[in-house]
């Protein structure tokens, strides 16, 4: 068995926590002390990890204090951030925190800067020569407005979502094909799908709105790539494709290597230096071409996939920060995924009940 480590895994609550947390403990080679912290004490993941803190939200002062203060009493090796909203705020403290002795699992600051705001991704895209979907930035509800016709609303759908933010969060479809009766009757409460005159009555309540993207409603396949990097350099790399997905969630995906989203994702790891794991998300358009619409910097929700694939990227993004061989990284295509839900019960003392 080799050295045991322990690591500081924020954001237990994720909906993708539960897979990592079972990949980091099914690695066949050495012990794991998991700490879980997040904003919400009933999070989730606090059953499953071996010790849990509440720590205030990433953009709060006290976040990045609270976080030293767990890792000097637990001894943290190596912090592994789960919120895109975290990852800025930890690459303007990883030096603090290698001084420390704990070495923090995020690419550069300077790749950050560009992946994290959506905006910035795509100019970077056209500045090396890649294809993107048809896009406008917006600064204000009126520019919104006008991108909307301008992309052709309504004689197609258009796409509209925040250039900073993560999951679904202020993400929204405008379809012509879908009436508000549609969205009412057929449509479930959390759908992506909202009207015209409802989003903009939504984005005028303020004076100002946060940078937002105007992008083509692409109807294609979704398509995901996630990859181990070393500084510019694809250490492993494996694709999937989500047949069925939900809240920007993948339910059910197919272990599936695709030439030319792969070609894409490398072009961008090479020209940005990005390190540790990121996952891309292509839509492909009406003519079959893959589209890459976003860079997620961290492990994705669905990385879990990989493991019974043969690639346990979470746990060989542990071993090359600690500077260990990584062996072979060949994934098993043809492997399927399919989540189902699952029940918990807590008694009046919060306690997890048997059943």
């Amino acid at each position: 068995m080799l050295k045991p480590i322990t690591i500081l895994m924020t954001g237990a609550g994720a909906p993708g926590a539960p897979g990592i947390i079972k990949c980091l403990r099914k690695n066949g080679e050495r012990e794991i002390t998991l700490i879980g912290v997040d904003m919400n004490e009933n999070s989730n993941g606090r059953r499953l990890v071996d010790k849990f803190y509440t720590v205030p939200a990433a953009r709060d002062d006290g976040y990045i204090p609270a976080i030293v203060d767990i890792c000097r009493k637990e001894k943290v090796d190596i912090i592994l951030p789960l919120v895109t909203r975290e990852l800025i705020k930890y690459g303007q403290n990883a030096d603090m925190f290698r001084e420390m002795g704990i070495v923090i699992s995020i690419s550069d600051l300077s790749a950050l800067e560009v992946i994290n705001n959506k905006a910035n991704l795509l100019k970077k895209m056209r500045e090396l020569g890649m294809e993107t979907p048809d896009f406008i930035v917006c600064n204000t509800a009126a520019e919104v407005r006008e991108a909307i016709f301008k992309l052709g609303y309504p004689d197609k759908a258009v796409c509209v979502k925040g250039a900073e933010g993560n999951g679904s969060r202020g993400v929204r479809l405008i379809d012509p094909n879908k009436s508000r009766y549609d969205l009412f009757f057929n449509e479930k409460p959390n759908s992506l799908y909202i009207g015209f005159n409802e989003l903009m009555e939504t984005l005028e309540e303020k004076d100002s709105i946060p940078q937002m993207l105007v992008m083509d409603c692409l109807p294609g396949e979704e398509y995901g790539v996630d990859a181990l990097c070393d500084h510019g350099k694809v250490l492993a790399m494996a694709g999937r494709y989500n047949y069925a997905v939900n809240s920007s969630i993948p339910q059910g995906c197919i272990i599936e290597n695709r030439e030319e989203p792969f070609a894409i994702a490398t072009k961008i790891i090479e020209a940005m230096g990005i390190d540790g794991n990121c996952n891309f998300d292509f839509m492909y358009d009406a003519d079959g071409n893959p589209r890459l619409i976003e860079i997620n910097p961290r492990l994705s929700a669905t990385i879990v996939s990989y493991a019974p694939a043969g690639v346990n990227f979470p746990y060989l993004r542990m071993k090359q920060l600690l500077g260990e061989d990584l062996g072979n990284l060949k994934v098993r295509e043809g492997i399927r995924m399919q989540r189902r839900y699952n029940e918990i019960f807590f008694d009046e003392n919060g306690d997890e009940m048997a059943f």
